[in-house]
């Protein structure tokens, strides 16, 4: 069946719920009302119809969901059918427990992460040749995320609040050589960090004796 058919034949069963229950309230109403006992109190009988009514709904209602629930069942089992062609079609399989559900979600928020860090970098970098590739960046379930830049350094990627409230993207460079990390907000920071570093390496690989 198609999706479209079977959306407006499940708007017509989620009409008739309303249909089914006003029916049955007035039906309820005008019964109470017509046979409230002459010899009761008056005053009551507008309270014994309403009494009545509310019990007409829910028999009416009662009623109504037992004829239709194989219908409704079908309807659901093509639904959960559709979800799960439509999941399978991006690659995506649903999860059969909650630990499957819990591994999902993992990768979503990793992959969120790497993104968002991704995204962000404009702020430090507009050159969008660099720090803007996502499959670079290694995001985490924690919402930070790293850039693997030369062996020993990496670009952090986290966000923090700032002093009114609001939570901004913070990047900083961390080494290994020096535990304390070093504030980005521009990538010449970063280049001012790396290039004596590589000087030095390359001066002490040229003053290294040969083995030759």
């Amino acid at each position: 069946m198609r999706a479209s058919v079977r959306r407006s034949i499940q708007a017509l069963l989620d009409g008739a719920d309303m249909v089914t229950m006003l029916a049955g309230a007035v039906s309820g109403a005008m019964a109470g009302y017509t046979y409230y006992p002459a010899t009761f109190d008056a005053d009551l009988r507008l309270a014994a119809a309403g009494a009545v009514a509310l019990g007409g709904a829910l028999v009416f209602t009662t009623v109504a969901d037992a004829m239709l629930a194989p219908l409704r069942r079908r309807f659901a089992q093509a639904d959960a059918a559709e979800m799960r062609a439509a999941a399978k079609s991006r690659g995506v399989a649903l999860p059969s427990g909650l630990s499957e559900a819990v591994h999902q979600v993992a990768a979503a928020a990793k992959d969120d992460a790497a993104r968002r860090a991704a995204q962000a970098a404009y702020r430090i970098d507009l050159s969008d040749q660099l720090l803007s590739n996502p499959g670079r960046w290694r995001g985490y379930t924690t919402g930070e995320a790293t850039y693997y830049l030369a062996p020993g350094t990496v670009l952090h990627y986290s966000r923090e609040e700032d002093e009114r409230g609001i939570a901004e993207p913070r990047y900083t460079l961390l080494t290994a050589d020096d535990p304390t990390p070093v504030s980005v907000t521009n990538v010449r920071d970063i280049l001012e960090d790396l290039a004596p570093r590589a000087r030095k390496t390359e001066a002490l690989d040229a003053g290294a004796p040969s083995t030759v």
